[in-house]
Order: C-alpha cells, then structure tokens, then sequence
C-alpha cells in the first residue's frame, strides 16, 4: 500500500483514538446517583427562615445570605434522613444536594452539612444552588432542579416540595417525596400536596384529610413514593 493510500487509513485512527479519549468513563455498575433537597429534606430550617430577615415587603424576598450562614444556629438535622445517607454512602453510592436557595454565601452550607453529615459537601461539586426562574410568558416562577438532576445523572431525588417532584418527573427519574415537618407546614403550607391549609380550590384540592390518606398511602399525588413511614419530630 503506498502512501497516498495510507493516508486515509492513519487519519481514521487517529480520529478514533481522539474520539475514545474524549468519551466519559462509565459509571460504576450498580452505583447510584442520588439527589437530595435541603430544606425540610435534610435540614429542619424552620426557625432560621423565620429569623431571617427581609429585603423587602415580599415574603420570597429573603436574605439568603444571611440564611445560608446561620443554619448552624438555627437549622436541625433530620435524624433520619442522616442515617439515611449514611447507608447509601457505606453502600457506594454517590450523593448529591441541590437547593433551590440562592448561592450567596454557599460554602457556609456546605460547611454546615459537612459537619452534620461527616463528610465533604463542597459547593458546585457536591452542592448545587438552583433558584427558581421566572417565566416571562406566564409571569410564574417555576423549578430548575431538573436541569442540574439530568447534567448530574441523578438516579433518585428525595425532597419535600411539590416543586421537587415536578423537577424528578421532568428530568425522568424516581421522585420520593419526604414528609414535611407539621411545624413547617403550619408556617408554608404552599407548594406542598398543593397547599392543605388553604381553601379548597383548583389549585388547593388536597385537605388534610385527603393528606392524611395519602401518607396512608405512601403513595403522592404525583405518583411519588412517600418517605419516611413517620415525620421528623425535634424531640428526637
């Protein structure tokens, strides 16, 4: 074969190896990808949004660098959701945080959950911020944790909001929905089962009553498995 013909050949090569040296390495198989929300999911943080203050008249107009300094002082750890982690992580599999909290101030959570939780929760790498994007169209805010849930190749999400489970379902993956602490339901009952403390309207249609059966039920109104089989209590 002279070289003219050659030529062809060595370039395919030379491509294909380019080509293989750029594929991502596959993941583990059987090691899963895991997602967690952080408030009223890890953290019982209740009591340092009521503290935090306002930048504004609007109640969604938080502080949030002043919230994400202060978990430390006012935020409880959910036991279960500790040992929860625990076990996934002694099982291999690789667990991630995505907040819908602004990121002002970020590496104090991540320092907080790393004491809490007895591993390293670094910001942008373990640790993701994901505020809500406003819809110009609608004028509505709506969820962008399924775009970090597919760019991580998330397996499960676990949270508490209705929000969460949108963000599980858009991105086609398992939703498990984690019972909100009654204290925190009280405070913000919104975007949770739709809102079980409002009137019953097309936007409200789950009571407390109807709530009620659907922990029964283990089942959401998403399709969502429910989790744990008993809420959070600060006494424990």
């Amino acid at each position: 074969m002279n070289l003219l013909k050659r030529i062809p050949l060595i370039v395919l090569i030379i491509i294909g190896g380019c080509q293989n040296e750029e594929k991502p390495q596959a993941s583990v198989k059987g090691q899963l990808r895991i997602g967690f929300d952080i408030d009223d999911t890890i953290l019982f943080s209740r009591d340092t949004f009521i503290k935090a203050p306002h930048m504004s008249d609007d109640p969604d107009h938080l502080d949030y660098g002043w919230v994400n300094t202060h978990d430390s002082l006012y935020s409880l750890t959910i036991p279960t959701m500790r040992d929860l982690i625990d076990m996934l992580r002694s099982q291999g599999h690789l667990v991630y945080f995505i907040t819908a909290r602004p990121g002002v101030n970020g590496e104090a959570v991540g320092r907080h959950l790393s004491r809490e939780l007895g591993f390293q929760v670094v910001k942008d790498e373990n640790l993701f911020f994901a505020p809500k994007r406003l819809d110009p169209e609608t004028g509505k805010k709506f969820t962008t944790k399924h775009e970090l849930i597919t760019s991580l190749g998330l397996h499960i999400f676990y949270g508490d909001s209705d929000n969460d489970m949108v963000a599980a379902s858009v991105a086609g993956i398992r939703g498990v929905r984690v019972i909100r602490d009654q204290r925190s339901v009280d405070a913000y009952s919104s975007n949770y089962f739709g809102d079980t403390k409002a009137e019953k309207s097309s936007r409200a249609p789950i009571d407390s009553m109807t709530y009620q059966t659907f922990l029964r039920q283990g089942v959401g109104p998403y399709g969502e498995t429910i989790y744990p089989l008993l809420p959070f209590s600060g006494d424990d």
